[in-house]
């Protein structure tokens, strides 16, 4: 899905999509498409405007086929008219807002909502440069707020560029990283079509713990006409090679862009250091691989210390705010999901919980831009979100996705994090720095804030404002602000920020140089006592309900590189764990964690056993 743009499945296309009839059922022929069996979706505006979207065909193993014609369809016909499709070397030039004529060829057809095959006069041959083919249309006003373009499946590189007359005027809009492919098919036929073939995807760069099998993700891409049921395969990792034979669990479609996502385990690599990681298909159904595009290669970074990075999800808030029930919901939703390594903090303004004012908000406008009101959130203060909706639509629960984004991220440090009471009221932190490079500066603090939970009160300042009473469309977590009236008293609020060492990193917490795996530390002791709301009243209702959080910050942006959590008293290197879900653990098998910690009871998850990793359900 788009981080931006609001998609809407159309009922009447939710089907598979039907590829492979008709025409491409002769030899030597194939259809092309990025698209997938997930569905066809709607995307575009809702104005009236004319339209020319196009997706970008460019594969060696392409070079020297033809294409005959095109395969489109339209999530409805009602007020669409001069439909044509279209061949371009380039996309077509923007003058006066308007797209210039194709330099290849251009046909007009009647739109439908069934797939329409579009024929063009003469073929024309693939070049290594590749080539656009896409379609034009004009579309009046949507009344029902219908969007006319069709994509399907996921963001594909050259999946998706688009112009219109009013949206998009100025130049194309190139969608390929944000919204799922366009719904378009390209007829291809010739001698460079083969019957057996398939490609490997790009592969991802990868961080791995030495003494620590892995695993590797690769996407299979067929570009033969006979589809994909098995393929056989050469992984090279350092000195290790090995050749293995794989019987997919879906044969793919003779689709030249079908594609299948698979996993390849990896060795142990014993030394830290930099590896290359190749990936051959070298059969395809049994039969010799000839695709042009038939190897891929990464680099495997080996490190004796993997830092598991844990993003921050900070929002700001306050009672009276009544579209900030989402972030309340969110942070909760999270907690319920991620229980051990997600980390929530909540700024209040303007009501009993409100400890700091806006001024001292550590909002980092240096990244993130001017404080844009109420609700508002970021990640790791690097990416300005929303703390339900994460990067996505409106109604949809995204913050998962986006925390995962950014948690996905290389850290530069492992960080743990544990405390004690030092007497009654005085709470000490102290955490532990590993990084696995090292270098002669030190451009990073650690910086401690401290988060009160189970907070409760009576009276109106503790009631929430609620705009979401009687909307529809909202998952069940947000039921009880759907379903209530305009405010929502007896919550019980968590995630509250009380306290913190300072707006960013306690100077001098780290030292240069940096050195390879050693550890440094530092401590921070919080007077429970003296916290206070800006009213002057104690926040602390529960001293065993706080939670310490250990950050690592960038000095130079002040930016989150990593950071950890602990509750009051205990520490992060001793997580007591519950068990989730429905697969336990016999007591004699041992489970670690991918940095290679022992974990006694495993929940929902990836850890390593035996040597193999697998996944716990």
């Amino acid at each position: 899905m788009t981080l931006r743009h609001r998609l809407f499945l159309i009922g009447t296309m939710a089907a598979a999509l039907v590829f492979g009839r008709g025409t491409a059922t002769a030899q030597n022929s194939i259809w092309y498409s990025l698209g997938d069996r997930s569905g066809v979706y709607g995307t575009g505006t809702t104005k009236g405007e004319t339209y020319n979207v196009a997706l970008h065909l460019q594969s060696d193993a392409l070079v020297g086929a033809q294409v005959l014609g095109v395969r489109i369809v339209f999530p409805y016909t009602e007020g669409i008219s001069d439909a044509s499709a279209w061949l371009s070397r380039e996309l077509p030039a923007v003058k006066s807002r308007k797209v210039t004529a194709p330099d290849i060829a251009q046909q007009a057809f009647t739109p439908s909502t069934a797939y329409t095959e579009v024929l063009f006069d003469a073929p024309y041959t693939v070049t290594a440069d590749g080539l656009y083919a896409g379609y034009a249309f004009t579309t009046a006003d949507s009344e029902d707020k219908a969007r006319p373009v069709a994509v399907t499946g996921a963001a594909q590189p050259g999946g998706f560029f688009i112009h219109s007359t009013s949206t998009y005027r100025t130049a194309w809009r190139d969608f390929s990283a944000e919204q799922p492919a366009l719904a378009l098919q390209v007829l291809l036929k010739g001698d460079a079509i083969a019957t057996d073939a398939a490609a490997v995807g790009a592969l991802q760069e990868l961080n791995v713990q030495t003494g620590q099998p892995d695993q590797t993700l690769f996407e299979l891409v067929n570009h033969g006409n006979a589809g994909v049921r098995s393929i056989d395969y050469t992984i090279t990792l350092g000195s290790y090679s090995e050749q293995r034979h794989v019987i997919l669990p879906h044969a793919l479609q003779g689709v030249f862009g079908s594609r299948a996502t698979l996993s390849a385990d990896l060795p142990a690599i014993d030394e830290k250091g930099s590896y290359t990681l190749t990936l051959q298909i070298d059969r395809v159904n049994g039969q010799p691989n000839a695709d042009a595009e038939r190897q891929a290669q990464t680099t495997v970074q080996a490190y004796n210390t993997l830092p598991r990075h844990r993003a921050v999800l900070e929002e700001y808030t306050g009672t009276w705010c009544g579209y900030c029930p989402r972030g309340f919901v969110g942070l909760e939703e999270m907690q319920r999901l991620h229980p051990d390594d997600f980390i929530g903090i909540s700024y209040h303004n303007a009501d009993p919980m409100e400890v700091i004012t806006i001024n001292d908000f550590p909002w980092n406008a240096q990244t993130l831009g001017s404080f844009p009101g109420y609700p508002a959130a970021s990640l790791d203060r690097i990416a300005q979100t929303d703390a339900y909706c994460g990067f996505g639509a409106y109604t949809t629960f995204g913050i998962e996705d986006a925390w995962q984004i950014v948690s996905d991220l290389f850290a530069p440090a492992a960080v743990e994090v544990e405390s004690q009471w030092t007497d009654s009221k005085t709470l000490t932190a102290t955490a532990h720095v590993t990084f696995p490079v090292g270098r002669a500066d030190c451009p990073y603090e650690v910086g401690f804030i401290l988060v009160a939970n189970g907070l409760t009160g009576t009276g109106n300042s503790w009631d929430q404002a609620n705009y979401y009473g009687g909307e529809t469309g909202w998952p069940a977590s947000m039921d009880a602000f759907t379903q209530g009236g305009s405010t929502v008293s007896g919550l019980t609020y968590n995630f509250v920020y009380v306290a913190r060492s300072g707006k960013a990193g306690i100077a001098g917490s780290l030292s240069a140089p940096i050195i390879d795996d050693q550890t440094q530390s530092c401590s921070y002791s919080f007077d429970i006592a003296a916290i206070t709301n800006t009213g002057g009243q104690p926040v602390v209702q529960d001293k065993e309900r706080l939670t310490v959080v250990a950050l690592l910050f960038d000095k130079a942006t002040g930016e989150i590189a990593n950071a950890n959590k602990c509750a009051a008293g205990g520490s992060s290197l001793a997580t007591a764990i519950s068990h989730v879900g429905t697969s336990r653990p016999t007591p004699a098998t041992q489970y670690y964690d991918l940095q290679g910690r022992r974990v006694d009871h495993p929940v929902t998850g990836l850890y390593i056993v035996g040597g193999r990793k697998v996944l716990v359900k």
